[in-house]
């Protein structure tokens, strides 16, 4: 079969987030051709009003179009549209994905958080070699935490938690920075909600990903360093791993010092800066679960997972995400 040429839109409560990708014929992995996202941040009106209010709804259907004319522009067969947890919640939900085919031609699926969790499992294990025993996958994003635990494209265990950044952020730590007793209780609330779950462990690997986790592992690598700490923003370092120590001295600065600073010395978006604390706190206690003291990170997910889910099984990737058939 004939490489095909793939774009994946995914809607999500902090950002909105193309990749158009070249899958190769043996269909195991995400050539990405080009990789576009914008702080929207839909889940903030969601959170605070219940709906996506006519400003946010006008940017995020802008962005939309703009990311359908990038998929064009590498000419993308087709384009596959996923709106997850910031949408799900929205009162006005509907009327915002029949706004957006009207007005930008895409079709957003409004997917369940048992599809989000099994499109982000095959899309961050993807390309990955084999390894002896299972590997877990926590997709940090602004309304939810997806947790999947699996061996190669086998999914054993998955869950779909309310969780996110952004969520934790507005319930339990909104002062900013964040005080350490409003970090404490975002610990304690995800320690309430994993301990009762029983996920199959012991897992050989856990992989962390989401634009939150990817800018935690950012800092993580670069706080490393001392002069980083008073120094100006520099670019962007790739960590692919984020140990517990990194994460621990992540939060520590994140506490003492305001999301402005953050943004400032380290070229974080600001709105991305103020959701940094609570994803740490939310990170470290999933470790805890997992009885790791390492992630590794990566910049796959759920458009990676749906693109290659199609590559499978065409028009059939959101009833195989359901079910989380191995294609």
């Amino acid at each position: 079969m004939a490489a095909l040429r793939l774009a994946a839109l995914d809607v999500g409560s902090n950002s909105i987030h193309v990749t158009v990708g070249r899958v190769p014929k043996n269909r195991v992995e995400v050539i990405r051709l080009a990789d576009e996202a914008d702080l929207v941040r839909l889940g903030a009106d969601v959170t605070a009003y219940g709906e996506i209010r006519p400003e946010r709804m006008a940017r995020a259907i802008a962005t939309i179009r703009d990311h359908a004319e990038l998929a064009r522009l590498y000419e993308a067969q087709v384009v596959l549209g996923v709106a997850t947890e910031g949408v799900r919640r929205a009162a006005n939900g509907a009327a915002f994905l029949a706004r957006v085919r009207r007005e930008t031609g895409v079709l957003l699926e409004l997917v369940t958080g048992a599809q989000e969790a099994a499109l982000t499992y095959w899309g961050a294990t993807s390309g990955l070699k084999p390894i002896k025993g299972r590997r877990a996958v926590l997709d940090m994003g602004g309304g939810s935490l997806e947790f999947v635990v699996g061996r190669g494209r086998t999914i054993d265990w998955r869950v779909s938690l309310p969780l996110g950044s952004g969520t934790m952020r507005h319930r339990y730590a909104p002062s900013d920075p964040p005080s350490p007793d409003e970090l404490e209780a975002v610990r304690r609330v995800v320690v309430e909600t994993l301990t009762p779950l029983d996920p199959p462990l012991p897992v050989a690997e856990a992989i962390v990903c989401g634009g939150t986790a990817m800018s935690l592992a950012m800092l993580g690598g670069r706080i490393t360093v001392p002069d980083e700490l008073s120094g100006e923003a520099g670019p962007p370092k790739r960590n692919r791993y984020l140990t517990r120590a990194q994460l621990e001295a992540v939060l520590a600065l994140l506490e003492t010092t305001p999301s402005a600073t953050i943004c400032h010395r380290f070229g974080v978006e600001e709105g991305r800066a103020r959701l940094l604390a609570a994803g740490a706190a939310v990170l470290l206690a999933a470790m805890d679960e997992l009885r790791l003291d390492v992630l590794r990170a990566r910049r796959r997910g759920v458009r990676e997972g749906a693109i290659l889910t199609y590559a499978h099984v065409g028009e059939r990737w959101l009833e195989a995400a359901e079910k989380g058939e191995v294609w």
